[in-house]
């Protein structure tokens, strides 16, 4: 998906539910009536009162041995459209299906994706035929015929499987509000609870957009998933860590813009240090923390101007107006003057680097 985990995280579900038909032997091997070959046909036509004629029984024998699977498909089609009416007809509709799962096991997509196509001319309800030709296509890099099998199959059984293959198809294809609908279908099934990074493609969406609502909404369902996320195997421990780390701090981030936006200034400001925790040194936290103490009326003892002094220092994106809002301050409560103020810096600078006193907390 948009984010490359989401492509290749090892997630908790089955591919395509295929409900493969069972392998079945041809059914002159099966002990069916039509075992009998050519030299004993005519008693057995005698018998059940000619129900089949010898040339129908020899190219049904022809079409049903055939050892080249190549071969075999249109010799089990030309079977089915010459002989409309036979009574060989349920023992060819046996050996086809046989064959599309040989050509799925064999794994020859083209030869698959074809037959099959060709047999829904037949059966065009047969949910099994979907399932290969959806397979085929998914394989082969036929996206839009995919997802309009892939839809068929999960209208009619919804698994979390195929709605992760249909959301990933859209993404794509390029069909972005589909990939969005389908992605978030996803949260209804347990396998995907803690998939956190599919929340962030929403936090990232609502976020670009404004609505910092929805993006500190989808952000704590985000924050929830990473509560039980297990890194899977085949990712590095360093990069499933920068993972966590990147999405947690991003989400407390914007929880907290939301409060600050909502005039919850104390709030925001403990969201904001929940941010710190993650990044000590993200300039943005200690900016709106400087504006939120400053709304709050914290200045006397320093507090905004020592978290704006912080913003400063990291050089961040609002570093320079973290200096201004210093000065203002600063120079508010101090005559009108910025002397002494360098001695805010110096102590900002130390607990940037971790090495805070008694004194100065």
């Amino acid at each position: 998906m948009s984010v490359d985990y989401v492509r290749r995280v090892t997630i908790l579900v089955a591919g395509l539910v295929l409900f493969l038909a069972i392998p079945v032997l041809c059914q002159t091997q099966a002990g069916q009536k039509p075992q009998a070959r050519p030299a004993q046909a005519a008693a057995v036509q005698q018998e059940e009162q000619q129900e089949y004629t010898e040339e129908e029984y020899d190219a049904y024998d022809k079409a049903c041995n055939e050892k080249d699977l190549d071969k075999q498909g249109p010799m089990l089609l030309a079977f089915m459209e010459k002989y409309p009416k036979s009574k060989l007809q349920q023992y060819i509709v046996t050996s086809f299906q046989t064959l599309m799962y040989e050509l799925q096991k064999q794994k020859k997509y083209d030869k698959l994706e074809s037959l099959a196509e060709q047999w829904l001319k037949l059966f065009p309800n047969e949910l099994q035929t979907w399932v290969y030709i959806a397979d085929a296509a998914q394989k082969l890099g036929h996206l839009p015929k995919f997802i309009e099998y892939g839809l068929k199959i999960y209208a009619q059984k919804p698994t979390p499987g195929m709605a992760y293959y249909i959301a990933d198809a859209f993404e794509k294809t390029g069909d972005q509000t589909q990939y969005l609908a389908w992605t978030e279908k996803l949260f209804a099934y347990p396998e995907f609870s803690d998939k956190f990074e599919l929340r962030m493609i929403f936090v990232k969406k609502y976020a670009e957009e404004k609505k910092m609502d929805k993006a500190a909404e989808y952000a704590q369902l985000a924050l929830k998933a990473m509560a039980t996320a297990k890194k899977p195997e085949s990712v590095p421990e360093a990069d499933w860590n920068k993972r966590v780390r990147e999405s947690k701090r991003s989400s407390h981030y914007l929880i907290g813009l939301n409060l600050y936006d909502k005039d919850k200034y104390a709030e925001a400001i403990l969201e904001l240090e929940r941010v710190l925790g993650v990044d000590p040194k993200f300039g943005m936290a200690y900016y709106y923390i400087g504006l939120s103490q400053w709304k709050l009326g914290k200045v006397e003892n320093h507090e905004a101007p020592l978290s704006f002094a912080k913003a400063y220092l990291l050089k961040g994106e609002m570093s320079e107006q973290a200096k201004e809002h210093l000065e203002k301050i600063y120079k508010a409560i101090h005559n009108n003057t910025t002397i002494g103020i360098d001695k805010i810096y110096r102590r900002a600078k130390t607990e940037l680097a971790g090495g805070r006193t008694a004194q100065e907390g």
